[in-house]
């Protein structure tokens, strides 16, 4: 017990450890919703402050603020010096709005652990609330803290132009570079900054500070794809191509240098260049036609006119309705609406960003639940900074994490079934399934746990995977095959039973479900085969008893009867043992030796109707009338819904003359079992003979209605 225990714990540990390790992962892929599920298994698990504080930092970035602020209050609500826990609170705040309770969170950070990143936060909320004075006094003391360097200006830049401060961050950008001229990127935001400041409309000196960029960085995307743009305003074409060809190399998956190089195309009149790289951005637009201010519309009527021209007017008329649609959804000035674009000839590029859509903070109610045990390729990798050698070297951690999920958890549900926790068990073998279905006998395991809870779809679900990785697994086959019988499938059964060969016999309960399923298939002649296999060993008697029942339904019944008989040497009293050889004697013909095994039934059992019936039958056949009749009285007064016992006292009442007694009885029987034509026939005998013409016919079509449905049953049915 102590054993299991421990493996537990390692268990859960090791489960913890690994489903933390993957939410990183898909941290660091910006896949935040697979994240944010991650760390809450993680937790269920085992509850440490560092991964709810990871958690929180995920609910930022999937925009689930009240969520995380819920994560960082319970670790506070433990630990209250935690700098980490009010940092990150101070994050959640920001991104809610509350920039004053940021400020506070931040400042509370910061007693208890000076951080650059700290103080930088603290300013920007200082910024956001329009108190400059603070936030310069905070950017001083970093300057005091870590030193006039180049750094920190560009830094400083980059706040005060988020915050709107554009003269400010000019200033800072300027400052930058004084100290440092080869300060990367610089001049690419103080670019973008003094776009911003001349109304987005360019002028030598910004021209001048991304040629610095590009000359800096010559393969970079930022600065390529903005001067493309700045250069296809001022109609130098064929130098805003080179720029966008190489924004475009550099980031193959954005759509927006190939929407300006279609612009561009269109415009020199190239229908055919335009047209290819139209139709590529939007392809890589996809389903986010928001992206970048719905400027995708832009290359919606570009591509419709070249359309148009080429006589494809009704191609053409569905991409003029996306652009109007897209113009109804943007927030664009009247200016820039539909009638506008589809008048105007200027195609050029509008605000050149290649920034996401503000996405909407309120909860989609449609939202479907999170797989987070998906591979990276079937989840939103969003803005993921990863390079492709980076996301591939992430890919194989995950892979190795995969793999140790799957054996802690097969260790796990191994240790609970091996306390008889079978539902426990079953769980954690399926959740080691999601994570790496190729852990060594787990699909194996899952099919034992759910036979033992009587889940037999699972089982045999579980059981073919396992054949399927390894069709020389002779347990895993058998396995299936007993799966398959116990949910009834007869004919999948007694297939994969087959499949077995010689091995089906090393198992007397295994070779009696092979031959049992073949019953049940209507295979006698294998049955038969099958069972003297079965039957050619020593058996216990419930076995033997077992193998006697299948002998019957393979309408052996002197097989069947030498096993009643083994069981009965094995056991005189055996239950039914008595009862079952006197019905197999009465198959036989040979009703004489039935009358004793049946008595011998009675005194074991003195009150089975079944016995008391066959009795009575067995005297009928062997001319014991008086006695059957008196059996068959006492059993249809103490035992009237004995259909069988009705029907042959009705029977040798009509033959005694008694029509009325008859009719009683074999109306009884009729109306115990109405779909028998024995029954219908005999009724319909003696409703004539009593003179009852009208019942009589009446029950006589039923008996014909009966027949014909019988053979429609045994008719094979055409396939269809």
């Amino acid at each position: 017990m102590g054993d299991s225990a421990e493996i537990e714990a390692t268990s859960r540990a090791l489960v913890a450890f690994a489903l933390r390790g993957i939410a990183q992962i898909r941290s660091a892929e910006a896949a935040w919703p697979q994240a944010v599920e991650l760390y809450r298994q993680s937790l269920a698990l085992q509850d440490e402050a560092a991964t709810r504080l990871e958690l929180a930092s995920a609910c930022i970035a999937s925009d689930n603020y009240e969520d995380g602020l819920n994560e960082v209050n319970r670790v506070l609500g433990v630990d209250q010096n935690n700098a980490q826990a009010w940092q990150i609170k101070g994050k959640l705040l920001t991104a809610k709005g509350d920039y004053r309770g940021a400020v506070e969170a931040f400042t509370r950070s910061l007693e208890l652990h000076r951080s650059a990143n700290v103080q930088l936060l603290l300013a920007l909320a200082y910024l956001n609330l329009k108190e400059k004075s603070k936030a310069d006094a905070v950017f001083q003391r970093m300057l005091q803290d870590y030193g006039d360097r180049a750094i920190w200006h560009f830094v400083f830049g980059g706040a005060y132009s988020e915050t709107t401060y554009q003269s400010e961050a000019i200033s800072e950008f300027r400052r930058a570079l004084a100290l440092d001229p080869n300060l990367p990127h610089v001049h690419y935001f103080l670019g973008m900054t003094l776009l911003a400041m001349n109304n987005n409309e360019s002028s030598p000196e910004i021209f001048h500070e991304f040629e610095e960029e590009v000359r800096q960085f010559p393969d970079d995307f930022f600065g390529n794809y903005t001067l493309g743009g700045l250069e296809s305003r001022g109609s130098d074409l064929d130098t805003s191509n080179k720029h966008l060809l190489v924004a475009a190399k550099a980031d193959p998956n954005n759509p927006d240098p190939y929407l300006y190089l279609g612009l561009n195309a269109y415009r020199q009149r190239d229908n055919a260049a335009a047209e290819t790289y139209l139709r590529k951005a939007i392809l890589l637009t996809g389903d986010d036609v928001s992206h970048n201010g719905y400027h995708i519309r832009r290359g919606y009527i570009a591509l419709a006119r070249i359309l148009s021209s080429e006589g494809k007017k009704e191609e053409a008329q569905t991409y003029f309705d996306k652009a109007k649609a897209l113009s109804d959804q943007s927030l664009q000035s009247s200016t820039d609406s539909m009638t506008d674009l589809a008048t105007s000839q200027d195609t050029a590029p509008g605000v050149l960003t290649s920034k996401p859509a503000p996405k909407p903070l309120l909860p989609n109610a449609e939202a479907k639940p999170v797989d987070f045990t998906a591979d990276i390729g079937t989840v939103q990798l969003g803005k993921t900074r990863l390079s492709q050698a980076q996301l591939d070297e992430a890919e194989k951690r995950v892979k190795a994490l995969r793999a140790l999920l799957g054996t802690s958890y097969n260790d796990w549900g191994t240790s609970e079934a091996k306390r008889g926790q079978y539902g426990m068990a079953l769980t954690h073998f399926q959740d080691a399934e999601k994570w790496d279905d190729s852990t060594p006998g787990l699909m194996r395991n899952i099919g034992l746990a759910a036979l033992k809870l009587g889940n037999n779809d699972e089982a045999v679900r579980a059981f073919r995977v396992a054949v399927d990785k390894d069709p020389n697994d002779i347990q895993a086959r058998s396995m299936l095959a007993i799966s398959l019988f116990s949910a009834h499938q007869f004919a999948e059964a007694a297939r994969a039973f087959g499949a077995m060969g010689d091995a089906v016999y090393r198992d007397s309960r295994m070779t009696y479900a092979y031959a049992f399923s073949l019953a049940r298939i209507n295979d006698p002649q294998k049955t038969v085969e099958v069972l003297n296999r079965l039957t050619s060993q020593p058996l216990s008697k419930e076995m033997w008893m077992t193998a006697g029942d299948v002998y019957t339904q393979a309408d052996d019944y002197e097989d069947a009867l030498r096993c009643f008989r083994k069981a009965i040497e094995l056991d005189p009293n055996m239950y039914r043992a008595h009862h079952f050889a006197g019905v197999a004697l009465i198959r036989l013909g040979r009703p004489s030796e039935a009358i004793p095994e049946l008595e011998a039934e009675l005194k074991l059992a003195p009150n089975d109707p079944d016995t008391q019936y066959n009795l009575a039958y067995a005297m009928l056949e062997t001319s014991q009338k008086d006695q059957a009749l008196a059996i068959l009285r006492t059993l249809t007064t103490e035992h009237p819904d004995h259909a069988q016992a009705q029907y042959q006292l009705g029977k040798e009442m009509l033959n005694a003359g008694d029509k009325s007694e008859a009719i009683q009885h074999l109306e009884a029987a009729a109306r115990l079992e109405p779909n028998v034509d024995y029954i219908a026939y005999q009724l319909q005998a003696a409703y004539r003979k009593a003179g009852r013409t009208a019942d009589a016919d009446k029950e006589l079509q039923v008996y014909r209605e009966i027949k014909a449905q019988q053979r429609d049953k045994s008719t094979p049915q055409p396939k269809q």
